[in-house]
């Protein structure tokens, strides 16, 4: 483990509440985002990696030790190239898009 740093003001309430909490993944959110043009999907794919990668708070890990909660940033994590979905043949796109969404939302992390 990296070094363990303390929650911020608002962390605490968030992981009682993620604890208390029946709806799996009640603290994520989601979006779609609409591309018009030519498009390198492989190379829009790891664009995104590499974005992720450079987002300290995504590799963030917490324990709880003797009552106390504590957050890290684990290295080692790596992420995983995301589907990209050509949803343009859809009788609907906006709301294949919004349904793929509220089924993955559903899903535990």
């Amino acid at each position: 483990m990296t070094q363990r740093l303390p929650l911020v003001a608002a962390q605490p309430g968030i992981w009682m509440a993620e604890k208390l909490s029946t709806l799996p993944s009640a603290w994520s959110v989601a979006h779609y985002v609409e591309l018009t043009g030519e498009l390198n999907a492989p190379l829009l794919a790891k664009a995104v990696v590499a974005g992720l990668e450079h987002a300290d708070t995504l590799r963030m890990q917490f324990t709880e030790d003797n009552g106390e909660i504590w957050q890290w940033v684990d290295p080692t994590l790596t992420f995983a190239e995301p589907d990209i979905l050509d949803l343009r043949n859809e009788s609907s796109p906006h709301e294949a898009a919004r349904a793929l969404m509220r089924a993955d939302l559903q899903q535990d992390l």
